[in-house]
């Protein structure tokens, strides 16, 4: 594994890492995120569909908002 902080003035500011590495974090960051949807999904699917607002609903809302 390959590290190489980057300091300014004594702080350490940057990180370089190998690609293996990175691409190593990527996929475990990716998978964390995945797992976090899919929880936030559940909650809401548990919560029912009272007050929901569909995707189409949102996306337009969000058009009008920036519109």
């Amino acid at each position: 594994m390959y590290i190489c902080y980057i300091t300014r003035r004594g702080k350490q500011e940057a990180v370089v890492i190998g690609i293996r590495e990175y691409q190593r974090l990527r996929e475990i960051a990716e998978n964390a995120e995945g797992a976090w949807l899919n929880r936030l999904a559940d909650e809401a699917e548990s919560e029912g569909t009272e007050g929901a607002v569909s995707l189409e609903e949102t996306a337009a809302l969000v058009r009008a908002h920036q519109g």
